[in-house]
């Protein structure tokens, strides 16, 4: 698993355009549920998943509210997978390393 932090919109936009499947992690400081899903995918890194998917790291302070509210994210953390620039699924708050490769499994 390769994970990338996210500093703009062109470097958001140049990692959507490919033929990847990517997990998208928006988050913020001070949220603990953000901090547990690190963890989860600490975890998740050890699964036979994990070289199928690249994860891009954006985070809330860096890219602003305009473009999490472009992004239709409510709340923090929100994991959203993409398949070919398109969303496949979306998870919501805590998220434990099962479901990050359940929802990985159904839609590779």
């Amino acid at each position: 698993m390769t994970s990338i932090e996210i500093k703009s919109l062109e470097d958001f936009k140049k990692h959507m355009t490919s033929n990847e499947l990517i997990y998208v992690d928006f988050w913020k400081d001070n949220c603990p549920n953000c901090k547990m899903l690190d963890l989860s995918f600490q975890e998740f890194n050890n699964s036979d998943q994990a070289d199928k998917v690249k994860v891009l790291k954006v985070k809330l302070e860096e890219m602003g509210e305009n473009f999490f509210f472009d992004q239709d994210i409510r709340q923090t953390p929100t994991l959203v997978l993409y398949k070919s620039g398109q969303e496949v699924t979306r998870l919501n708050g805590f998220i434990p390393p099962n479901k990050i490769e359940e929802a990985l499994a159904e839609n590779a």
